[in-house]
């Protein structure tokens, strides 16, 4: 989503920086439902990986965009994440290389809160350091066209994850606005064998089932969604049905949980009770060693205002009209407000330890699991 009418959120999403939202949400702290001791000493010692999200506006450019803030870079550092999954494509190649140009600008200016991740190893040295690892990767390849030696490019500029469709239709499938009966292209069964070959992580995000069963089967190595949730749970088009889940559980992949509007109302908006449904789904589908978080939201909490909301109102209306847009998006905040905070998986981890899950699992959740992916896909 995003704050102008003739921008689409893949526009917004990397070049806007923003000024920063406001603080911790207070729904959270007034249910009293804050991180017990255990889940605050296990997040702070894990790899916490959060396989979607940015340090700036996210979904909705509100308030006005600009360079990142100071409040920003404060949650940033307050978040705890390890690592974080950055969108910087759009369906433009040459404003795919202007964001990336924005990011790799904005780690050299603070030097002191990001680390590109170049190989693996950087993931573990961010956590060492106190800094936030950034993964450069894409929601859509359709800036590629037809030619398969811009993956290489891409892959050389360090873009570690790329995920194949947005909601609509490019050339190597179908994503998830679009008929079941599409599936992987011929040209997209070539992406994926590049993208193996070069050990760039594919990601089924966004994509309709066909696709996602296509492409996992046509790939030589796991792949991931970064950030989906569970069709059984809400009939979203943007949740993913358990057959694709467990398809891609059992080539050994990861599916990430989003906190966003599809996971369904309750009443109005998706309550931390419902989030919770949906990773407790997404582990007996797919085990325990194949779930994760892929939020979909900015490490600086949203500030869910009447302004706010006509802004994402706005944002829907122009995203239904240029044919990307998805069942719901007008009618609730881009957040799951008792989770609306820059410690929002700190509040999964105690939550699942509550529901009397072990500390290995939760640890794999929150980030131990794509940290084996990214392992397994790249260079040490």
């Amino acid at each position: 989503m995003t704050g102008f009418p003739d921008l689409d959120r893949r526009h917004a999403i990397g070049m806007f920086g923003a000024a920063a939202l406001a603080g911790m949400a207070g729904t959270a702290r007034a249910a009293g439902a804050m991180p017990t001791p255990d889940a605050t000493t296990l997040y702070d010692r894990s790899i916490v990986i959060d396989c979607l999200a940015s340090p700036n506006t996210w979904n909705v450019p509100y308030p006005a965009p600009g360079p990142l803030t100071a409040e920003q870079l404060r949650n940033v550092r307050a978040s705890g994440i390890t690592a974080i999954n950055l969108t910087v494509g759009t369906t433009e190649l040459a404003d795919t290389v202007k964001q990336i140009g924005f990011w790799l600008d904005q780690i050299e200016r603070h030097p002191d809160y990001f680390r590109l991740v170049r190989r693996h190893a950087d993931i573990a040295l961010a956590k060492r350091e106190g800094k936030m690892a950034l993964i450069m990767g894409f929601q859509g390849m359709g800036m590629i066209g037809r030619d398969l030696d811009l993956i290489d490019a891409f892959a050389r500029m360090q873009v570690k994850i790329m995920q194949l469709t947005y909601n609509d239709r490019n050339a190597l499938g179908a994503g998830s606005s679009m008929p079941d009966s599409e599936g992987l292209s011929p040209f997209g069964r070539e992406a994926v064998a590049r993208l193996n070959q070069l050990g760039v992580l594919v990601d089924l995000a966004h994509s309709n089932p066909r696709t996602a069963l296509d492409a996992n089967a046509a790939s030589k190595r796991p792949i991931i969604i970064s950030h989906t949730g569970c069709r059984a749970i809400h009939a979203s088009q943007r949740n993913q049905p358990d057959e694709v889940l467990r398809a891609v559980a059992d080539k050994g992949g990861v599916v990430g949980i989003y906190l966003m509007p599809f996971l369904g109302r309750d009443p109005v908006s998706p309550s931390r009770a419902l989030l919770l449904r949906h990773v407790e789904h997404a582990l007996k589908v797919c085990g325990e060693d194949h779930v994760g978080i892929g939020s979909d939201q900015s490490t600086t909490s949203v500030d869910i205002s009447p302004a706010y909301m006509d802004a994402v109102r706005a944002i829907a209306r122009q995203r239904q009209a240029s044919g990307i847009g998805a069942p719901g998006e007008a009618d609730a905040p881009v957040a799951v407000p008792e989770v609306n905070s820059p410690r929002r998986i700190e509040m999964i981890a105690s939550d699942l330890l509550k529901a009397g899950h072990s500390t290995a699992l939760v640890e794999k959740v929150i980030g131990g699991n794509f940290d084996r992916m990214f392992k397994e896909t790249w260079p040490a």
